[in-house]
């Protein structure tokens, strides 16, 4: 539940971070907004775990899955076009939406055949989440640099 507190605040900062690098409003409020929906998805993950309620936690995973899908590409686009951002560090944005793409689909494949990717969906569920923590904490040095250097 706090990690969904705590991705709202980052994505905050990431957005009034690309604002101040002369990105599109429209398109950092966009990936803001899709950000806001994964946060709440993780939070309610957290507020109904599967052994309580697995039809509240799975709505909730569908909005963190589907949000981070498209919040990791819309701040890919938003700091390809900023300035002063490194082009390597706009890329990771789309490589850390592939592994969303890809436990998406392998969860779909589970949901009409339970044991035909279950390991697969559970390894690709840890990639995107090693991925993902790598994807934020290296926003969050690039960030914390660029302040010192101006």
């Amino acid at each position: 539940m706090i990690s969904g507190v705590v991705m709202v605040c980052f994505f905050l900062n990431l957005s009034v971070f690309l604002i101040k690098k002369e990105v599109s409003i429209i398109l950092v409020n966009l990936s803001f907004i899709f950000g806001f929906i994964s946060s709440v998805g993780i939070f309610m993950m957290g507020l109904f775990p599967g052994d309580i309620s697995q039809y509240l936690h799975n709505f909730g995973a569908g909005f963190f899955f589907f949000g981070g899908l498209a919040y990791c590409i819309l701040y890919g686009i938003s700091e390809w076009t900023a300035k002063g951002i490194s082009k390597l560090q706009a890329l990771s944005g789309f490589v850390v939406a592939f592994p969303f793409l890809v436990f998406i689909y392998f969860t779909n494949i589970n949901f009409f055949n339970h044991e035909l990717a279950l390991e697969i969906s559970h390894f690709s569920e840890w990639i995107l989440f090693t991925l993902l923590m790598c994807w934020i904490i290296g926003h969050e040095f690039s960030m914390k640099k660029d302040r010192r250097l101006t």
